[in-house]
């Protein structure tokens, strides 16, 4: 919030007045998912071994909860290098995340079950 009040983004974007386009939508987007990548492959360079759909749930909570929140979740990362991937569905649901997400974290730790 800017200093008469208005919700600005970047360099003073006026978010309140002017908004942003979908093409700016969807490139921020895209720039949080490359970054979501590159920080998974940095600080759990395996993350690239799982199936796609486990893949989509680990860049969603990356995104979501951010690296170093999402790397906290010890028993999560614990029984996924372990491959078990019932007990990360667990924990994932076990989690305060989950509380704050609802739904989306029973649809996430489904996938993470079955690959």
């Amino acid at each position: 919030m800017d200093t008469v009040g208005k919700w600005t983004i970047g360099v003073g974007r006026n978010l309140t007045d002017r908004g942003i386009s979908d093409a700016t939508i969807e490139q921020m987007l895209i720039e949080d998912i490359e970054l979501a990548q590159r920080e998974l492959t940095e600080m759990h360079p395996d993350w690239c071994e799982l199936t796609e759909a486990r893949q989509m749930v680990l860049i969603d909570m990356c995104f979501n909860l951010g690296m170093p929140r999402f790397s906290t979740f010890k028993l999560f990362w614990a029984a996924l290098r372990a491959g078990k991937y019932d007990e990360a569905a667990d924990e994932m649901l076990s989690s305060r995340w989950s509380n704050q997400v609802g739904q989306r974290a029973i649809t996430l730790s489904e996938m993470m079950s079955e690959g």
